[in-house]
């Protein structure tokens, strides 16, 4: 389940990233992403902890890291994804990390990033103690609150372009567009 659930986040980011794009995608687990924009993606980089080292592709290449921390790659990005990454990130980290990303997109550029929604945690609990679900780095989520993402980006300068739920309301969807 755990699989369907990233390919959901996936296919709802990529309705936003323009065809072409240099796109960077923090979490990028195993680069699933960017085996899905296929030719649709104009370069792409990823970063993620998980690696277990650098991954080259003609297209892409993937870091072994954090973000912001292990990111000093001085390229100027289209897009930046984040799939179900900010609630990993601890409250006093965010703000860095928001400010690296406004600095790392070319203006106008776009954030896409997916939120679980409070409500989420509740039922990830019970269904990983069956076995339905992996709940992949679930101990990470700090008691994030998905209505405080637009405050966060608002702060470093990005404006709101889209904002929808999914998964029968259990993730949300926001698109925020980097001004200047």
């Amino acid at each position: 389940m755990d699989r369907w659930i990233q390919k959901q986040r996936i296919n709802r980011a990529m309705e936003h990233i323009p065809s072409a794009s240099t796109v960077l995608d923090i979490g990028c687990f195993q680069g699933e992403l960017f085996y899905r924009m296929g030719s649709r993606l104009g370069t792409g980089y990823g970063i993620d902890p998980l690696l277990s080292g650098t991954v080259e592709n003609p297209r892409f290449t993937l870091l072994k890291g954090r973000f912001p921390d292990n990111w000093n790659e001085n390229v100027k990005l289209h897009c930046i994804t984040m799939l179900a990454v900010l609630e990993h990130i601890p409250a006093e980290k965010q703000p860095p990390a928001i400010k690296k990303i406004f600095n790392s997109l070319m203006p106008g550029g776009l954030v896409i990033l997916t939120v679980p929604s409070n409500q989420a945690d509740r039922l990830l609990s019970p269904l990983k103690r069956l076995g339905i679900v992996r709940g992949m780095s679930f101990e990470e989520h700090y008691g994030f609150k998905s209505a405080d993402t637009k405050s966060l980006f608002a702060n470093a300068g990005f404006t709101l372009i889209k904002h929808s739920r999914f998964q029968f309301g259990l993730n949300n969807l926001f698109v925020f567009k980097r001004i200047e």
